[in-house]
């Protein structure tokens, strides 16, 4: 994992618009993430958050070629309540090859260990990617907030999985 920085904005454009219609499933963004400035701005906003202490985001950079392929972030982080939740996206080809569990692992460790208590990880309910990722790494499945989502004209169940520091 890499602190996000404009440095992988050209990556990180190459793969939202080359994976579009897989990425729009779950995520609202894409529709208006229409080009590499769009990117960039994300990033910045990234960058100002990271420094008020409310989100921590990451590039996820594959050894092997030096791309970004996908990011990782804690967000919604509450101090006093000693919990954050983690959100993800990866390139539709690295899907299934276990990037995303080691990346869960990695950022997971950071937060426990600088004091967090609780991660939590909202997911579309139809996110079956996601949902194994959960799995995959232990958290717990705490309930359904049913039609929470509205995307493209529906309402979509969120599934709740959380783990605990001690668990």
């Amino acid at each position: 994992m890499t602190d996000v920085a404009n440095l992988y904005d050209a990556d990180l454009w190459f793969e939202t618009n080359k994976h579009r219609l897989f990425l729009r499933q779950y995520l609202l963004w894409v529709d208006d993430t229409t080009s590499l400035d769009d990117v960039t701005k994300t990033t910045d906003k990234f960058t100002s958050a990271w420094n008020d202490g409310n989100t921590f985001a990451y590039s996820l950079v594959l050894c092997s070629t030096g791309r970004a392929v996908g990011s990782i972030d804690l967000h919604n982080v509450d101090i006093p309540n000693y919990r954050a939740d983690i959100g993800y996206w990866l390139s539709e080809e690295y899907n299934g090859k276990g990037y995303m569990s080691r990346a869960v692992k990695l950022i997971e460790k950071q937060a426990f260990s600088n004091g967090l208590h609780r991660l939590q990880l909202l997911i579309q309910k139809d996110n079956t990617p996601s949902v194994r990722v959960a799995e995959k790494n232990h958290y717990l499945f705490e309930g359904t907030k049913r039609q929470a989502l509205f995307k493209y004209g529906h309402f979509y169940d969120e599934l709740i999985y959380a783990k605990l520091n001690n668990s």
